[in-house]
């Protein structure tokens, strides 16, 4: 993997100015085998880049985030403490810290068996939101020790919230589904006496940056870049939204959320669109949203980013950490053609981003802003995920299990970010994320209704042009 490389008087290394050496290791090698690691190793491209932006704004918070449980029922305490340290001694992630050698980050990991720290608060629902509002509005400091902070709030007798406030630069939305699926199995046998059954990690995170340090080779990047280059070459520095006020370069990160459900009505009629037309619901989601930016913006040339797993080996699947990487998606809509000519686009656009997604985001701002110079704005600043949330109910033993979303984040990484959550066949919601110096809370909830507005459109007559279906929906 790309080592972020310093100048002779050991400055603080520029993310994507980086080294790549060695070649790949055979398939498994550095993964199965090791369980020893050594305490301080190098951090992945993707890690060095939040690094890095944490050392810029040491009080910055918009990469933290909050996984949080609803637990209802008789709970066990020292269960729950211990399914949440063996959880955490599992995996090498979660003990990670990040001091810097000559500049350089590294990851310092702690051996397991340490124990979790969960402190127990007696507060009330009202307080409870405040409370996890200030945690997550809190830094870390990510060498002072693993930037993850666990409290136990008690609402009531038999009612409690586990909270998990926790850095980007430890996991990612695909870390948490494994977390919350180990602590069901972890607290039921701890809980009820019997033995626990999980099986060992296949590898670790550290496995992982080693085996993509090693895959980046100075001749890969270089061949992907080449193709990046040819596919955003003339792309439009950012989309000209209805910003109610001016792009700044030194753009603040303070932002809203707004959620809102999609008529379940309306979400079988784009399941059956997406049937119809045999695309995942990723493109036809990202579809309808592209069609409204292109209304919005008069524009057939949108650019706008999405998240890729980052797991493209098995021994990756179960294993925490922060393997998500984000590829631009440049597609050309030709506001003549209908939705499912668009959806043809919007499909091939993204199969080639993917086929070209392991060159991390930080070298491909940094080769844009090489060729257009410093100051240049990002390459955009629109962003769109689909994320399979499941139902949200559970069981852990005799408790019933729920997320908890009493807190929210005012912070938005994007101008625009918008996450749909597919829940369940019939639920899904809109989270509209966005930055509250570029857009007012008005502009923001006409946006959702326009995409709410798409999506009715699309499902009634795919085969209507775009600037037909944007004029429906806006």
């Amino acid at each position: 993997m790309p080592k972020g490389a310093t100048s002779q008087n050991s400055r603080t290394p520029i993310p994507g100015k980086v080294e790549f050496h060695g070649p790949p290791p055979h398939p498994g090698d550095g993964t199965r085998r090791r369980r020893a690691p050594p305490p301080v190793m190098n951090v992945s491209p993707a890690q060095h880049r939040l690094w890095f932006l944490q050392q810029l704004d040491p009080g910055a918070t918009e990469y933290n985030g909050c996984v949080a449980y609803e637990l209802r029922g008789a709970l066990d305490r020292r269960a729950l403490r211990l399914a949440v340290s063996d959880l955490v001694d599992r995996h090498e992630a979660l003990r990670t810290s990040f001091p810097a050698q000559r500049g350089v980050p590294r990851m310092d990991i702690a051996p397991p068996g340490g124990g979790v720290d969960i402190p127990v608060v007696d507060i009330s629902d009202a307080e409870a939101s405040l409370f996890v509002e200030e945690r997550i509005s809190t830094p870390f400091e990510l060498a002072a020790g693993p930037p993850i902070r666990i409290w136990l709030l008690c609402l009531d007798r038999d009612r409690h919230v586990l909270v998990i406030v926790v850095h980007h630069i430890l996991i990612d939305a695909w870390s948490i589904e494994i977390m919350a699926e180990e602590l069901k199995v972890l607290y039921t046998a701890h809980s009820s006496g019997t033995p626990v059954r999980l099986p060992a990690p296949e590898a670790q995170y550290s496995d992982f940056a080693a085996w993509q340090r090693a895959t980046l080779t100075r001749e890969h990047v270089e061949r992907e870049l080449s193709f990046w280059r040819e596919r955003l070459d003339g792309a439009p520095a950012l989309l000209d939204l209805i910003a109610d006020r001016p792009h700044q370069v030194d753009s603040s990160a303070a932002g809203e959320e707004l959620l809102r459900p999609i008529p379940p009505d309306l979400v079988e009629q784009v399941r059956s669109l997406a049937v119809r037309y045999r695309r995942t619901m990723f493109v036809t989601a990202l579809t309808a949203l592209t069609a409204l930016l292109s209304h919005v913006s008069g524009t057939d040339d949108i650019v706008l980013t999405v998240p890729v797993s980052g797991r493209s080996r098995a021994e990756f699947q179960s294993t925490v950490g922060f393997f998500v990487n984000t590829v631009p998606l440049r597609m050309d809509i030709p506001r003549g053609l209908p939705f499912d000519r668009i959806a043809e686009r919007v499909s091939a656009a993204t199969f080639d981003a993917m086929e070209h997604s392991s060159v991390p985001f930080d070298v491909l701002v940094s080769e844009s802003r090489d060729r257009r110079g410093e100051g240049s704005t990002p390459l955009a600043d629109i962003a769109f995920q689909l994320l399979h949330t499941g139902a949200g109910r559970t069981r852990w033993g005799g408790l019933e299990v729920a997320e908890w979303g009493g807190a929210r984040q005012a912070v938005s990484r994007f101008a625009l970010e918008l996450h749909v959550l597919d829940r369940a066949p019939r639920a899904m919601d809109q989270a509209l994320c966005y930055r509250t110096d570029r857009l007012l809370p008005g502009t923001a909830r006409r946006l959702l209704d326009g995409y709410e507005g798409v999506l009715w459109a699309a499902a009634a007559d795919p085969g209507a042009p775009l600037s037909e279906l944007g004029s429906r929906a806006w």
